[in-house]
């Protein structure tokens, strides 16, 4: 059977879920696929993956000043927390046909990760270490109009 993509609504500006078009099948296994003109907004330049991350340990906490980012697990579960100094949200990224797209100036987080989680991530850019923001508070600084600090 196949199944289209469907978008789900997101509290932060620029940010997409979504279910991506996959094939269940339950006699040759089932297939998820990104189709890159219809679900991104941007030509990949970059693909990579974490894997095998300690127990408690969170990944990310940064914002990308240009890139866009489209992450999916494609093993096992992780949570994605995204922040862009106004609004906040939590996705549970556990299985492989469902991507959240991360625009620039959208701080992510991912943490929660299962022992065997696999994420998989396509980035808009090549890797510059230029165009990271790393520390929250200098992230609030270069939002317009500033936001203020959570409560």
């Amino acid at each position: 059977m196949i199944h289209d993509p469907r978008l789900h609504p997101s509290r932060v500006p620029g940010v997409r879920a979504v279910d991506l078009r996959h094939v269940t099948d339950r006699v040759r296994g089932d297939l998820a696929v990104v189709e890159f003109a219809e679900i991104l907004p941007f030509q990949p330049r970059r693909c990579f993956w974490t894997y095998a991350i300690p127990d408690l340990q969170t990944r990310g906490r940064h914002a990308h000043r240009l890139c866009s980012q489209f992450l999916v697990c494609a093993h096992g579960r992780c949570r994605l927390h995204l922040d862009d100094g106004r609004q906040h949200e939590e996705w549970v990224l556990d299985r492989p046909d469902f991507g959240v797209l991360v625009p620039p100036m959208v701080w992510a987080e991912e943490h929660g990760h299962s022992p065997d989680s696999v994420l998989l991530v396509l980035a808009s850019h090549p890797y510059d270490p230029d165009d990271y923001i790393r520390d929250y508070a200098e992230f609030l600084r270069h939002l317009d109009p500033a936001p203020t600090l959570p409560t």
